[in-house]
C-alpha cells in the first residue's frame, strides 16, 4: 500500500513501512519517516538501531524487504542508486568519499560536470575555453571555506576540511534532498564546530537535510525534527526539546550518552 497523493506532496522523502530483513536478521520494522521540505531531520539511536540501514535503503543501496520510499513525488521502486542522485539526491558517508590525487577544484569539477551533462565522461578535464564549470567549482569550495587550498591534492586536507571536500563535491549537483551519514565521526571539537557551522549555513539556504549522527551536541544544534530508531523501529519523534524529555528515549539512547 503506498501513501495518497496528498501526503506524497507534503513531504520531501517518504519512507512508509519499510522493513528489512538479512535472514533471520530484521534490521528495520514497518518504519515510517516522512522528512518536510526545508527541514534539517536527524536519526538517532544506538548502535544496531538500523539507522545506516535505512540511509542505505532511501539511496537504493539496500532493496527493503516490503515497504516503499518516495522522494519528492516519485516512487524509488527499482530505481538504481545513480538515477536517484541525479533526481537530486546525495549523501556524505562516515568515511570521505574523495579523490585523494586530484586537486580540490579537479573533485568539484567532477560532480558539476556529471550534474550538467548527465553522466560521467573521460575527458572531462580536456573542457573548451570559457567553459564555465571551473568557475562554478571555485563558487562551490568557496561555500564550503576552501577556495584558498581549491590548487591543492585533496590527500593533505585535515579530516575536517575532507569533509568540507566531500559537502562541496555534493553541493555541486545542487540536491534537493541531502543524506549525512555521520558527518562529524572522528572530528576534533573546533572541527566540530565548524562543521556545524556550515551544515547550518547550507540548511538556511533551504536545502533539505537527513543526518545520522551520534553526537548530541550536533543533533540538538542543527534538528528541525529527531527521529529515534531502537531495534529497527522508530519509538520516538519531535523537535529537540520533546525528544530530550522522551522517558523512552532516555531509556533507550540518551541515558547511555549522558552517562
Amino acid at each position: 500500500m503506498m501513501p495518497n497523493n496528498k501526503s506524497i506532496s507534503e513531504a520531501m522523502l517518504d519512507c512508509y513501512q519499510v522493513s528489512k530483513n538479512f535472514g533471520g536478521l530484521q534490521a528495520l520494522s514497518d518504519v515510517n519517516l516522512r522528512v518536510k521540505e526545508g527541514t534539517v531531520h536527524s536519526l538517532i539511536g544506538p548502535n544496531g538501531a538500523g539507522k545506516s540501514t535505512l540511509l542505505n535503503v532511501i539511496t537504493g543501496m539496500i532493496v527493503p524487504t516490503h515497504g516503499s520510499v518516495v522522494f519528492d513525488g516519485k516512487p524509488l521502486g527499482n530505481v538504481s542508486p545513480h538515477e536517484i542522485n541525479q533526481l537530486g539526491m546525495a549523501k556524505v558517508f562516515q568515511t570521505p568519499a574523495i579523490f585523494p590525487e586530484m586537486s580540490l577544484l579537479q573533485n568539484v569539477c567532477i560532480p558539476a560536470l556529471a550534474a550538467r551533462d548527465g553522466a560521467f565522461k573521460l575527458n572531462m578535464f580536456d573542457r573548451g575555453e570559457g567553459d564555465p564549470i571551473e568557475s562554478f567549482a571555485e563558487e562551490t569550495l568557496a561555500e564550503v571555506g576552501l577556495q584558498e587550498v581549491m590548487h591543492s591534492e585533496a590527500r593533505f586536507l585535515s579530516r575536517g576540511d575532507k569533509r568540507r571536500l566531500e559537502l562541496a563535491i555534493c553541493i555541486a549537483h545542487r540536491p534537493k534532498l541531502l543524506l549525512l551519514d555521520e558527518p562529524t565521526a572522528g572530528m576534533a571539537r573546533h572541527e566540530t564546530e565548524s562543521t556545524i557551522e556550515l551544515l547550518r549555513k547550507i540548511s538556511k539556504s533551504g536545502m533539505t537535510m537527513v543526518i545520522v549522527e551520534h553526537d548530541m551536541n550536533v543533533v540538538f544544534a542543527l534538528s528541525d525534527i529527531i527521529s529515534v530508531l531502537a531495534q529497527g523501529s522508530i519509538i520516538a519523534e519531535g523537535n529537540p526539546d520533546d525528544v530530550k524529555g522522551n522517558p523512552k528515549v532516555i531509556e533507550a539512547y540518551l541515558g547511555e550518552e549522558q552517562e
